[in-house]
């Protein structure tokens, strides 16, 4: 697997993996973040096997605001990859990120990997409460 940072012309692939996006507005977001936000791809077997997305602009923190994997690398290390990854790239600081309370693997990636529960926001998708994560690097 190799990570790199992600192309303009990823991102018609990156939009179509599939991922864990249960609302429309998580579709708006990606494609205003892949223009604006890093952007990180994974490829494995000479395809994009997923994608990461963060910035510093959570209270000046870093925060990965988006990970993404094909359904046919999930299971891989991709998503791991991923996210060590982005935490290189922030040693030294506190990275915040974020997940519904539906997502049972995404908080299974994020507690294996040594990140705590920080919060919950109970109103931004109705009946799936937002549960905030952080790890100090």
């Amino acid at each position: 697997m190799h990570i790199r940072t992600a192309r303009p012309a990823d991102f018609p692939v990156i939009e179509s993996l599939p991922h864990a996006l249960h609302y429309e507005h998580h579709l708006t977001f990606l494609r205003h973040a892949l223009g604006t936000k890093e952007s990180l791809v994974a490829e494995a077997d000479g395809a994009i096997a997923g994608y990461a997305i963060w910035d510093r602009g959570f209270y000046a923190r870093p925060f990965l605001w988006m990970l993404g994997v094909s359904a046919a690398q999930q299971r891989r290390g991709v998503a791991s990859g991923l996210v060590e990854r982005v935490e290189s790239l922030n040693g030294g600081h506190v990275l915040y990120t974020s997940t519904n309370q539906s997502n049972a693997a995404m908080q299974r990636l994020l507690t294996g990997r040594g990140f705590v529960l920080a919060g919950r926001l109970d109103d931004l998708d109705p009946g799936d409460p937002e549960l905030f994560y952080s790890k100090r690097l």
